[in-house]
């Protein structure tokens, strides 16, 4: 690395949550394991190396591009394309045995051609939308949907699904959505219609809503040891994003740090400029916010995140030199800084934070 910019991926907490998860939902539930874009960022083969040696379900992936890495590289387990695809893509499912998210007839029939051209029977998950507003068929019109799919021969409708947008924030509109979803089940019942996958579960609803485990859940950011609200159930960060100073030097008093002269020293201090930046995905955002970590001590930016450097003030600490490591993300002996708490410096959420980290950026994985 000729610059000194990289991100370290700890799978010994990735199995810690996992088993933690594992814990919460009992044996009788299954796991399907949200990889999406990366694993979070985390990095998507890396990841589903290691769960798929502790005994993983399904994954849940966001493309069929990552798909199809997956099955090039060997990997088994059932996969699920959590978004919808434009039905002129539907062979590609069956050539690389994924199953498809049925939102929409149209696709649904494409399917069902391109698998009787095969001779072949496709499983697929119907979306249900219950509240979130983006994909999927409206709860209270989806059993006749429902039932024009049952009758393609080549389609085996084997799960069906509805996804939590406020399980953190709103309980009592969640709830409304678990029961909306229960009673379509119970409808579908009547009509004879039964599924072999019920999930609507993510990561919220594992901890906190037990009547939404259903026989599948979602884990996505708690398995990479994010907390999306305050919870504890023991997770452990997966990833570290770390740097180096590149250059130390003295400033005056009065003097300007960065674009737009933002920071003005009010005292002689010196800085250090570090090697990473917006381009990196670290967020413009952070400017004049966030904390690093040398030498076991938080330091502030000072000025503006650059495209590819920050400038950190140290005060009047001269102990820190060139070539020191930088922690952006992760934890030292005596300091730690958490994506969430660059999410809060940035006014967004964590999972924006690891998830735009470049995938230009090293990544190095331990156990």
């Amino acid at each position: 690395m000729y610059r000194p910019l990289w991100i370290e991926v700890d799978l010994g907490a990735l199995r810690h949550n996992f088993r933690n998860i594992k814990r919460i939902v009992g044996p009788k539930v299954k796991v399907m394991a949200t990889l999406k874009q990366e694993a979070y960022g985390h990095g998507l083969i890396p990841v589903a190396g290691e769960l798929s040696h502790l005994g993983v379900d399904f994954f849940g992936l966001g493309s069929l591009e990552e798909a199809i890495v997956l099955r090039k590289n060997k990997f088994k387990e059932p996969i699920l394309i959590l978004s919808s695809v434009l039905d002129k893509y539907a062979k590609e499912f069956i050539e690389y045995r994924v199953i498809p998210t049925i939102v929409d007839l149209k696709f649904a029939q494409r399917l069902n051609r391109e698998a009787k051209r095969k001779g072949r029977i496709i499983p697929v998950h119907i979306k249900i939308d219950t509240g979130m507003g983006r994909l999927g068929v409206w709860h209270t019109k989806s059993v006749s949907f429902i039932k024009k799919l049952s009758r393609l021969k080549h389609i085996s409708p084997e799960g069906l699904w509805t996804h939590f947008p406020a399980a953190d924030t709103d309980r009592k509109f969640t709830v409304e959505q678990i029961r909306a979803f229960n009673t379509l089940i119970n409808r579908l019942k009547k009509e004879g219609i039964t599924f072999k996958y019920i999930h609507c579960a993510n990561s919220v609803g594992i901890v906190n809503y037990e009547d939404a485990h259903f026989n599948m859940v979602r884990p996505g950011i708690i398995l990479y040891g994010i907390k999306p609200y305050p919870l504890d159930i023991g997770l452990k960060p997966l990833l570290s994003l770390k740097s180096k100073a590149i250059f130390i030097k003295p400033v005056s008093k009065g003097r300007s740090i960065g674009y737009g002269r933002t920071f003005i020293a009010k005292r002689p201090l010196n800085i250090a400029t570090v090697s990473v930046g917006y381009a990196d995905g670290y967020p413009w955002r952070l400017s004049n916010k966030a904390k690093v970590i040398i030498r076991n001590k938080l330091f502030n930016i000072s000025g503006r995140v650059c495209m590819d450097h920050i400038m950190v003030d140290l005060g009047r600490h001269t102990q820190v030199k060139a070539g020191d490591d930088v922690i952006l993300i992760g934890n030292s002996k005596k300091a730690k800084i958490a994506a969430e708490d660059l999410a809060i410096w940035a006014e967004t959420i964590p999972y924006e934070i690891v998830s735009r980290l470049s995938l230009k950026i090293p990544r190095f994985y331990k156990r």
